[in-house]
């Protein structure tokens, strides 16, 4: 199956209409990227995807799963892998997205091992799933947060950011505390990188508790992660 033929081929020829040669090496250089781009940028793709939407929205999740395979899978340019991305920003591919999604997901992270497409898959398709399926969901992140995969542990980390209801601290603490300084992944930077931004995104909402646990691993957060997890308290210190 090769999801939504329609849908995914106006989506590829859309953005091949909006390619500029001229945007499209600079894109590529910032993001270290091997495969090229077309030089879309994020909001006309975004628009794109939703136009070429509207009339072949994707049935049922099975759909929306092969949809989003397809455009991962045979992209030729990192837009068709954004725009399979950007299809959960629909409404009612939102709607649709549940635990069968999580093998495509999955192989997302693990095929597309940089932080653009990590940081949206974490702040968008987790989240979604973990608010919707907790007890599935918080079993897998915990075995993330534990596993081999730089990138796992950082989605596991970052997968609540975004949340307005339902945070769990005690799951964030759980998947930070596996990557602190003296375990796997701890010197990579982007393990170090993502562990600042999830505390700091926590601040804002609880800095005592923050403040609190930096003081207690302070010899196991690295300089980068602790500045990142204290810049909101430091701020609002200095105001």
């Amino acid at each position: 199956m090769t999801g939504e033929p329609g849908l995914v081929g106006a989506i590829r020829a859309g953005l091949a209409a909006l390619a500029d040669p001229v945007r499209a090496p600079p894109m590529q250089a910032y993001m270290k990227s091997a495969m090229p781009f077309l030089g879309v940028p994020t909001p006309q793709r975004r628009a794109l995807v939703k136009a070429c939407c509207q009339g072949r929205e994707c049935a049922d999740a099975v759909a929306l799963s092969a949809a989003m395979s397809a455009l991962w899978r045979e992209a030729r340019f990192r837009e068709e892998r954004y725009a399979a991305l950007d299809l959960l920003h629909l409404p009612r591919h939102r709607k649709r997205l549940d635990l069968s999604h999580l093998p495509v997901l999955l192989e997302m992270l693990q095929t597309g091992p940089w932080w653009d497409f990590n940081d949206e898959i974490s702040g968008n398709a987790l989240q979604l799933l973990l608010q919707r399926h907790p007890d599935e969901m918080k079993p897998l992140l915990r075995q993330w947060a534990r596993g081999d995969e730089l990138w796992l542990r950082r989605a596991a980390m970052l997968c609540q950011r975004r949340m307005k209801s339902g945070f769990d601290a005690v799951l964030l603490y759980d998947c930070i505390l596996p990557s602190l300084l003296g375990n796997p992944c701890a010197d990579e930077f982007f393990i170090r990188k993502g562990m600042g931004w999830a505390l700091r995104e926590r601040a804002y909402q609880a800095p005592d508790e923050v403040r609190a646990f930096c003081q207690e691993y302070a010899d196991q957060l690295s300089p980068l992660s602790k500045r990142e997890a204290l810049r909101v308290i430091d701020s609002r210190a200095d105001s």
